[in-house]
């Protein structure tokens, strides 16, 4: 059975439109290339030749519109990915939010956090350096995929994951299941709540950091625009968002509402009335 990779534009619409009356999801704000490449796979995986018979696949199908959007959560990742992004944040941002917040507590969000290590790797660093100081901290992790919820609050993960953890890291905070899979530590996972939901919907509120790496490029300006409108609302007035190497700001009209002030790492403040600095 040959496969047509090419969706028309009214193939896509009308399985926008049957993803939406049975997910209650709009696909819009997903970029063409992203959305053809993950319809093309469930195509692949459930034998159909084509965009039409696609949608009538999921038109008949109570278990494929779920299965679709499942497959649009992107879940390849690992702690401290682009490790010079997280020494950065260790020696130059958390330094900076801990004088800002003092005796306070700290609020993180990690918008799109897949299987957990990313939101981990933030209890981990925070926790190495606030030690035993007296400053509670908690961090909310959000993703659209339950599965990806659901792994990350079981905190099992392969060794591959764990590369760019010292060794002394990975003995304090991981416990070995076997030669190739660690469990994160009772400590750590405490200090995460995961939620299931989209960015733009998201309740988390008031917090002094968000990290959004590698999710933003799956989406077109629009929805782009919406998310840093959401980022801007919910970050504290001398608060952080750190995004992805590959992502940028440029040709959204709310970049004029944050500052680049780590080009390199992606790091930016939010302005209110006047820039935020780093010493």
């Amino acid at each position: 059975m040959s496969l047509n990779e090419t969706i028309s534009d009214q193939q896509l619409l009308l399985i926008e439109q049957i993803m939406q009356v049975k997910t209650g999801k709009d696909l819009h704000q997903f970029k063409r290339p992203f959305l053809n490449r993950r319809i093309n796979a469930r195509m692949k995986a459930v034998g159909v030749r084509d965009g039409s018979e696609y949608a009538k696949l999921l038109e008949s199908n109570s278990t494929e519109p779920s299965a679709l959007f499942k497959s649009f959560s992107i879940n390849v990742t690992e702690f401290y990915r682009d490790s010079f992004v997280w020494e950065c944040i260790s020696s130059k941002i958390i330094p900076q939010i801990l004088k800002n917040t003092g005796t306070r507590s700290m609020q993180v969000w990690s918008a799109g956090c897949a299987s957990g290590e990313e939101p981990y790797s933030i209890a981990i660093l925070l926790k190495e350096i606030i030690g035993t100081k007296n400053l509670k901290f908690n961090i909310i992790a959000t993703d659209i995929s339950a599965d990806a919820i659901n792994r990350a609050k079981q905190g099992q993960y392969l060794s591959q994951s764990l590369k760019n953890l010292s060794p002394n890291v990975i003995t304090k905070y991981f416990t070995p299941i076997n030669n190739n899979t660690y469990q994160i530590s009772e400590s750590i996972k405490q200090l995460v709540t995961f939620q299931q939901g989209d960015i733009i919907s998201s309740p988390v509120e008031h917090v002094n950091l968000i990290t959004c790496r590698n999710v933003l490029i799956y989406y077109d300006k629009p929805a782009q625009e919406l998310v840093f409108k959401k980022f801007h609302k919910t970050l504290n007035d001398d608060g952080y968002l750190v995004i992805g190497q590959d992502e940028t700001m440029l040709g959204v009209g709310t970049a004029k509402s944050f500052s680049c002030i780590l080009p390199r790492e992606r790091i930016y403040s939010k302005l209110v009335s006047g820039e935020n600095t780093i010493a």
